[in-house]
């Protein structure tokens, strides 16, 4: 049996959005993906009838700043200026090693999100790193497709 490992898991996002320079959440300390999809429900003479809507996906991350960050990451800096300018950003969440899995290993959330939430958080007493948190909710389609 073979698992993934977390410290190989990463969120990668362009703020470009256009999904062509995707670059790795900086000192990523801890992530998430949240799917969701709303049910309406109608009580009908013929029935209960049930539909859903088209599924979303909520992103969230926890990562230190990091005062010189690569070329290849995406920094707290880069994601202020996204969600200030309100910026529709491509994020993805994959197996890191999807060429080569298995199918049950397998997996791949990308989607065009908005920046919902971003905090900077600090503990100047205790000496702990200036960290923050984002939140990425996504709009339109969502491609689960390696």
């Amino acid at each position: 049996m073979a698992q993934v490992v977390g410290v190989n898991q990463n969120i990668e996002v362009d703020v470009t959005g256009a999904g062509s320079t995707y670059k790795n959440l900086v000192c990523l300390r801890n992530s998430s993906v949240e799917g969701t999809n709303s049910v309406s429900e109608e009580e009908t003479n013929c029935g209960k009838l049930t539909s859903v809507a088209n599924p979303g996906f909520t992103f969230s991350a926890d990562a230190v700043c990091e005062t010189a960050p690569t070329i290849s990451q995406v920094s707290y800096k880069d994601l202020l200026t996204a969600f200030a300018a309100s910026t529709l950003v491509a994020v993805r969440f994959q197996n890191p090693v999807v060429s080569g899995s298995s199918i049950g290993a397998a997996y791949y959330h990308q989607a065009l999100c908005y920046i919902t939430g971003l905090t900077l958080n600090q503990d100047a007493a205790g000496g702990a790193y200036i960290n923050f948190t984002v939140t990425f909710q996504s709009t339109g389609v969502i491609d689960v497709t390696v």
